[in-house]
Order: C-alpha cells, then sequence, then structure tokens
C-alpha cells in the first residue's frame, strides 16, 4: 500500500499537480485554468478541506487531448481516486462515464450536461455515475433576456426590439441551453425580433469579428445577447470602435459573476449578467462526500440544476463588495464552514441548498464576525 501511493505520487508531481491527503480522495478535471475555472478550484478546494477530502485538481490547458490522456495517466494509477469531477468540456464526458463504470468509480457530471442521451442518465444504466450537476442554463438566459427587453423598453413601451447574439461552442451543452433560453423569451414577447445567432469559440477575438460583422448585417439592432463573459468583452470593443455606446445604443449582457462584469454592470456598459455557477466546484465535493460516507442522495433526485444569481445595477454593489472580497482574500473562503451542506455531516439536514445567494450570506455572517468588519 505504502508503494501504490508512492507511486501515486510520483505520477501526479509528473501531471503537475499537487496532492493533499485527506480521508477520501477526488480528482477535479477543468478544461482551463481561466478565472472562471480558477473559481471553480477554489470552492471546491475549500469544501474539501472542510470534508476531509484529498482533492487533486487537474488542468488540461484548454486541450480536449490533454484532458484525455490525463484521464488515462489517472486511470492507470495503482491506487486510484474515490470519485472523478469533471464537465462535458468539447464532448469528453462519455469517456469518463465508460471509464468510471469499468473502474467501479464514482462519478459527478457538473457545469455541461450531455447533448443527448446516448449514455443514459445518472445510476441508469451506469450506476456508478452517480449525479449530474449543472446550471440553470435556461432558466437564466430567459431571466437574463427578459431583463434585456425590459431595460431596452424603459420608457417606450412600444419600441421594437432587434436582438443579436453571440452564443460560444454550437455543439456545447451550456451554449444551447443558454440559446434555448433566449429563443423561448423571443418567441413569447411581442415586438421583438432575434436575428440571428453567431457562434463562436467562446473567446473574445472571435465575439469581437462576429459582432462586427452583424452590426453591418443589422444595423438596427438595439439588443446583443452574450453566452458568456469573454464573448462579452469582445462584444462591447466592436461595438466601441463602431462608435457605439454599450448600454445606451446598444443593450448587452454578460454571462458570470467575477469582478470585471459587476464593473461592468455598475458602470452601465452591460446591463444584466447571470452567473455564480462556479460554486459547483464546492456542491460536486459535497455530493460526492455524502455518497462515499454511506449518505445517498437518491431522494432528492440525482440531477441538481443550480440556480444562477441574477446581477442589475440594483443589486450589483451589495454582490461586488462580497465577491471583491474573496477575489482580493481567497483565503477567507475557507472561513466558511462548507461541512454544513453536508448531509452526511449533518444528519438532520434534510434538502440541500446549492445556490450562491445563500453561500454569500453565510460568508457575509462570518465576515461581520470578524474583528474589524464593519
Amino acid at each position: 500500500m505504502v508503494v501504490s501511493r508512492i507511486v501515486t505520487f510520483v505520477i501526479l508531481l509528473w501531471l503537475g499537480v499537487m496532492p493533499a491527503w485527506g480521508h477520501s480522495r477526488m480528482a477535479l478535471f477543468l478544461p482551463d485554468d481561466t478565472p472562471f475555472w480558477n473559481r471553480v478550484a477554489l470552492f471546491a478546494r475549500a469544501a474539501a478541506g472542510d470534508l476531509d477530502v484529498q482533492l487533486t485538481v487537474f488542468d488540461a490547458d484548454a486541450d480536449r487531448l490533454k484532458l484525455l490522456r490525463q484521464l488515462d495517466q489517472v486511470s492507470g494509477t495503482p491506487d486510484r481516486f474515490d470519485a472523478w469531477l469533471f464537465p462535458n468540456f468539447l464532448r469528453t464526458a462519455e469517456d469518463f462515464l465508460v471509464r468510471c463504470q469499468r473502474l467501479e468509480t464514482a462519478c459527478i457530471l457538473f457545469n455541461s450536461g450531455l447533448a443527448d442521451d446516448r449514455p443514459g442518465t445518472p445510476r441508469h444504466p451506469n450506476p456508478h455515475w452517480i449525479a449530474q450537476l449543472i446550471p440553470d442554463d435556461t432558466g437564466s438566459s430567459m431571466a437574463v433576456t427578459r431583463e434585456l427587453i425590459r431595460q431596452a423598453r424603459q420608457g417606450n413601451t412600444q419600441r421594437p426590439i432587434t436582438i443579436a447574439g453571440v452564443n460560444g461552442y454550437q455543439a456545447d451543452a451550456p451554449a444551447i441551453k443558454r440559446e434555448e433560453g433566449l429563443r423561448k423569451v423571443v418567441a413569447e414577447a411581442r415586438g421583438v425580433k432575434l436575428k440571428q445567432v453567431f457562434y463562436t469559440d467562446w473567446g473574445a477575438r472571435q465575439a469581437y469579428i462576429r459582432t462586427t460583422g452583424l452590426l453591418h448585417r443589422y444595423p438596427d439592432v438595439n439588443v446583443i445577447w452574450s453566452a458568456n463573459y469573454r464573448t462579452t468583452n469582445g462584444i462591447l470593443r466592436a461595438l466601441e470602435d463602431k462608435g457605439l455606446s454599450p448600454g445606451r445604443d446598444v443593450l448587452v449582457n454578460a454571462y458570470d459573476i467575477n469582478p470585471q462584469a459587476l464593473n461592468q454592470v455598475s458602470e452601465g456598459r452591460v446591463a444584466v449578467t447571470a452567473g455564480g455557477h462556479y460554486v459547483e466546484g464546492a456542491w460536486a465535493v459535497i455530493l460526492a462526500h455524502d455518497y462515499l460516507a454511506g449518505r445517498d442522495f437518491q431522494d432528492q433526485g440525482l440531477v441538481f440544476h443550480t440556480p444562477l444569481l441574477i446581477v442589475t445595477r440594483d443589486n450589483v454593489e451589495t454582490i461586488r463588495a462580497v465577491l471583491g472580497r474573496i477575489e482580493q482574500e481567497p483565503e477567507s473562503l475557507y472561513r466558511v464552514d462548507f461541512s454544513r451542506y453536508s448531509r452526511a455531516a449533518n444528519p438532520d439536514l434534510e434538502d440541500y441548498d446549492f445556490s450562491l445567494q445563500d453561500l454569500l450570506r453565510d460568508y457575509q455572517e462570518v465576515w461581520a464576525l470578524e474583528p474589524g468588519s464593519e
């Protein structure tokens, strides 16, 4: 056993990750080290620390093949992980699901679901696929789209609204679900036209190019719907280079809750943003921990839809104050006791509450108790 742990340690060092020994061992696979995925890792590590979980984070550097190589390497270690936590980055989830069934390793798919149901659903037919945890992409997109239309019509309820969309990869589950929410609202709204949805690699550069083109093709556009914060950055730059004022000439949304998006909302350049689903890193750790501890959650369901927080100028300063502190002092998140969200750690806890809003409330309570807090 000692030899196998040494071999595992050496392999993990070779992969560029550092384990921290705990009671159960989990592998968290992330597509990249962008700010969003770094927050996923931060929240996951905070939860792991409170639940005596050894969490090892793997970063694929936005490389699908590297992610699959990491899966191969981890699968071949003599002392395997108790659970794998992973998104469906460029349709890699099915490879993970096949492997976790063969190796009888518990696994949780989070952040992005499957484009179809070929591999089944959690527990069916694969009993080791214990849960799926995904953002409420459709519902949040509907809320964002409604808010864009509402703000576009302030002072003129009869104003015609012309929308163009800038999405991510057309095959990615979040892109599909978010576009579904956009189209549902447009279909129900009077006097609203969706001209076209353009697809990108989720990055600012391609979003800039698509936006430049759509402004030439559709000069009457007064709302541009965006699929994430990076596409928003490209949209904003394209508008400004065209001599248009975001927030006045054209309304734009973002799709994340990070310092940049919050500043954009506060400045009025972005009308509304939704996000906070990086907390799924913590929730995935908690679900896996509870399952491994013998507290199954089938009574709660097997597919969890994480509610996203909607931020406008009405609540942005409150949200920015709390998240700003976490951004400046990431270690402050470790003062929140994530074990309070675990049903295994709290036998009397009946329901999971996987929302950023309640987590931030708990964080504020801890913050208020600190010496020197106002």
